[in-house]
């Protein structure tokens, strides 16, 4: 196609520039995501003190979560109860047996796999 086969409207258009090629209705722009979610807030205080003061700084944040985090892990250890040590010993010695059992089994397979192959060599030979 050529340039004057194209209709002067669409020529308009596609040699305005970028952002301008569409034209807008009039009236004010729609509010951004963040003016309708505070709109939606309108009650809670932690909103009112940023619309009054601002953004908190990240130190305030990380401060907070801190402090919610080491309370939430307070919450825990005083709802969890104590293992008593007969319970904890038991099981570490479980643990250590399963370890040995496991160790011993890799041990015989080496052993075993050794031998085997070696046994088999001077067959052959």
């Amino acid at each position: 196609m050529t340039a004057t086969a194209v209709n002067p409207r669409m020529r308009a258009v596609l040699d305005a520039p970028r952002g301008r090629r569409f034209s807008r209705p009039a009236g004010a722009p729609p509010p951004t995501r963040e003016q309708r979610l505070l709109a939606q807030m309108e009650g809670n205080p932690r909103v009112a003190y940023r619309r009054e003061h601002g953004v908190l700084p990240g130190w305030m944040l990380v401060a907070g979560t801190k402090q919610r985090n080491q309370a939430a892990i307070a919450l825990v250890r005083e709802s969890t109860p104590t293992p008593r040590g007969r319970g904890r010993h038991r099981s570490r010695r479980r643990w250590l047996g399963k370890g040995l059992l496991r160790v011993a089994s890799y041990t015989t397979a080496i052993v075993g796999g050794t031998m085997l192959g070696h046994a088999v060599t001077t067959l052959l030979m």
